[in-house]
C-alpha cells in the first residue's frame, strides 16, 4: 500500500512535464498496481465467510472501474495543479476549485452507493468493513499527496 501510494506522489511531484499520452500511460500503470495490491488489502481485511464472496467480488469490481475513473480524474487534477503550483491567479484557484468538491463528493457518493449494495448482498458487517478499508485508503492517499505539495499562493 506504502508502494502505491509514494509512486502516486512521485509521478506527480516530478514528472509534471510529460505530455497528455504520457500521463494517461502512467496513469493505467499506476491504476493496475495499486489496483492489485489494494484487492490484495482487502481480501486480507474483510470476512467473507457465511456470505456470498462471488457477490461481493462482484461488486467490487464494478465498484473499483467506477473508483478508476473518479481516481484517474483525481490524478489529472492532481497534475494539473503541480504544473501550476506555488503563484496561482483567481481564475485559476477557482476552475481548480470547481473541479475538486465535485470530484471529491462523486468519490464519497461512490462509497457510500456500494456500501448500500454490498449490504443488500452480504451483511451489514461486510460493508462496514468496505467502507472503513475505503476510506482508510482514499484518506492515506489524500494525506501523502498532501504532505508532499505546496499550499497554492497568490500571483504578485
Amino acid at each position: 500500500m506504502k508502494k502505491a501510494i509514494l509512486l502516486i506522489v512521485a509521478v506527480f511531484a516530478f514528472n509534471a512535464s510529460f505530455a497528455q499520452d504520457e500521463i494517461d500511460e502512467e496513469l493505467g500503470i499506476i491504476q493496475e498496481l495499486f489496483g492489485s495490491e489494494k484487492r490484495e488489502i482487502i481480501s486480507e481485511n474483510i470476512d467473507l465467510s457465511g456470505v456470498n464472496a462471488d457477490a461481493f467480488w462482484k461488486l467490487y469490481d464494478e465498484y473499483e472501474k467506477e473508483r478508476q475513473d473518479l481516481g484517474t480524474a483525481r490524478l489529472k487534477l492532481l497534475h494539473r495543479y503541480t504544473t501550476e503550483q506555488g503563484a496561482l491567479t483567481n481564475a485559476q484557484a477557482q476552475e481548480l476549485l470547481a473541479a475538486a468538491v465535485p470530484l471529491r463528493n462523486s468519490e464519497d457518493k461512490l462509497i457510500l452507493s456500494f456500501t448500500k449494495r454490498i449490504e443488500k448482498a452480504t451483511s451489514a458487517l461486510v460493508s462496514v468493513q468496505f467502507y472503513q478499508i475505503e476510506h482508510y485508503i482514499s484518506d492515506g492517499i489524500r494525506f501523502a499527496i498532501l504532505d508532499n505539495i505546496d499550499f497554492i499562493q497568490d500571483k504578485k
